[in-house]
C-alpha cells in the first residue's frame, strides 16, 4: 500500500520544530554534559503517534517505554522496550516488545538513532454489517469486532534533540510488518510517525568526576 506523502512532510515539520525549540532552550538553559563523559544511563520516553494501519483510516495512538544505553567511543548501543496503543474507527493496534537501538551524538545536541524491535501484536477489526449500505428503516447497523495476533517486526529511526541535560525532544518514523493467520494468511505493513519527549536518568557516575 502506498503511503501518503503528507506523513513525510509532517515528520520533517516535527523535526524542524524540535530543532528550533532545542536551540533556544539550550542557549537559555544549562549546558548538556558531553556524552563522551558518560558510562551509561537509563531513559524513559512517551509520545504521540499517527499510524497508517494498512487497513482502514489513519489512527491516533501513544508510544511509551524505556531503554538502557551504554556509551562507547563512536556510538551508543542500547536495549529498548516499547509499547504502542493506537485505536481507530476501523482498526485497533497494540504492540509490546523490545529490541536493539543505536544512537550517535553530534555536537552534544543531536542524537539520530535507528532501531529494530520484535513485539507481540494484537489487532481488532471493527466491521459494520451490512457494509457500505444504508440501514433499512428501523434496522440498526451491527458492529462486529474480529481479533487477530502476530509477531510484529518494527524498524525505523528518529532524532532526539537535547533541550536540557536530562530532557530531549523526539521525532521519529517507524515501519512494521505483521503476519496474520486467524482468518487466512494476511500481511500488513503499517507505518507511523510521531513526536514526544525523552527523560534520561544518569544513574551511573560520569567519567572524570
Amino acid at each position: 500500500m502506498q503511503k501518503p506523502s503528507s506523513i513525510r512532510q509532517c515528520f520533517v515539520f516535527v523535526l524542524l520544530i524540535s530543532f528550533a525549540v532545542a536551540l533556544v532552550s539550550v542557549r537559555a538553559g544549562a549546558q548538556a554534559v558531553p556524552i563522551k563523559q558518560k558510562k551509561a544511563d537509563l531513559s524513559t520516553f512517551f509520545g504521540y503517534t499517527k499510524v497508517t494501519p494498512d487497513y482502514g483510516p489513519l489512527i491516533n495512538g501513544v508510544v511509551f517505554g524505556g531503554f538502557y544505553t551504554r556509551y562507547l567511543h563512536w556510538f551508543a548501543p542500547a536495549v529498548e522496550f516499547r509499547a504502542k496503543i493506537a485505536n481507530g474507527t476501523g482498526v485497533d493496534q497494540k504492540t509490546y516488545g523490545g529490541g536493539i537501538r543505536v544512537e550517535k551524538d553530534f555536537h552534544q545536541l543531536f542524537r539520530p538513532y535507528g532501531d529494530f524491535l520484535v513485539s507481540s501484536g494484537t489487532i481488532n477489526y471493527h466491521l459494520v454489517t451490512p457494509p457500505n449500505q444504508p440501514a433499512p428503516p428501523g434496522i440498526p447497523y451491527v458492529l462486529h469486532t474480529y481479533s487477530d495476533s502476530s509477531v510484529v517486526y518494527t524498524y525505523g529511526g528518529g532524532l532526539d534533540v537535547d533541550i536540557t541535560e536530562n530532557f530531549s525532544a523526539r521525532g521519529e518514523y517507524q515501519h512494521e510488518n505483521w503476519s496474520l493467520g486467524k482468518y487466512g494468511p494476511v500481511t500488513l505493513t503499517p507505518s507511523m510517525w510521531g513526536f514526544g519527549v525523552v527523560y534520561r536518568i544518569p544513574f551511573r557516575p560520569y567519567l572524570g568526576r
